[in-house]
């Protein structure tokens, strides 16, 4: 269980620990956030540590908070909604791509322990996979929104490979630095670019 802080020191010291955690997870996965290692890379103490997380498990709880925040704080769902209303399928696509895309990489690895933590406490989990299903919602509403220039006959299922596409293309550039996998590094215009064509091609051509 984690302990929200009252005053300003506490609350940069907080910060300091889940920067701390985020950048562990990214560089090593869930086993590099241990207790010792945040406290270590924070400049922070055992006591600090406990007053405000109380456990490694409660660390995870602030970290999977401190997500939702940024997507809330972000307006992320009502962006991605105005992708909806842009003239055809192609901007349309491009501009949902495009924000959720900038807003991952704003909270890069904030998103990487969200995407990638498999966690065991089920109310994170179900947080977890009502974000998951809201996107997966609006995309379709998006799919529906343009058929007559989708091939596919049925749209839901045109719409959840869609989102697999774009979900997985997102979860590598969570897990890879820029050009590690392919030995290219790509600009972040061009892999939006790329994915919107990969995902406009799919809808059109199947």
């Amino acid at each position: 269980m984690s302990k929200k802080p009252q005053q300003a020191r506490s609350i940069e010291s907080t910060n300091r620990m889940l920067d701390a955690a985020e950048s562990l997870m990214r560089e090593g996965g869930p086993r590099a956030i241990t207790i010792e290692a945040v406290i270590e890379r924070s400049e922070t103490s055992m006591g600090s540590f406990y007053a405000r997380f109380e456990s490694r498990e409660g660390l995870f709880q602030a970290l999977h908070e401190r997500f939702l925040n940024y997507v809330i704080e972000d307006d992320l769902f009502q962006q991605l909604e105005g992708a909806i209303a842009q003239p055809d399928l192609t901007s349309a696509v491009h501009t949902f791509i495009s924000r959720l895309y900038v807003m991952q990489q704003k909270h890069r690895d904030a998103s990487a322990f969200f995407m990638i933590f498999n966690n065991s406490d089920s109310i994170m989990r179900e947080q977890g996979s009502e974000i998951s299903r809201a996107f997966a919602e609006l995309l379709y509403r998006l799919v529906k929104a343009h058929s007559a220039e989708v091939s596919h006959s049925n749209l839901r299922v045109a719409s959840d490979f869609a989102t697999m596409l774009i979900a997985g293309i997102a979860l590598e550039g969570l897990i890879h630095e820029p050009g590690e996998l392919t030995g290219r590094a790509r600009s972040t215009k061009q892999i939006i670019d790329s994915t919107s064509q990969a995902v406009v091609a799919y809808l059109k051509h199947g």
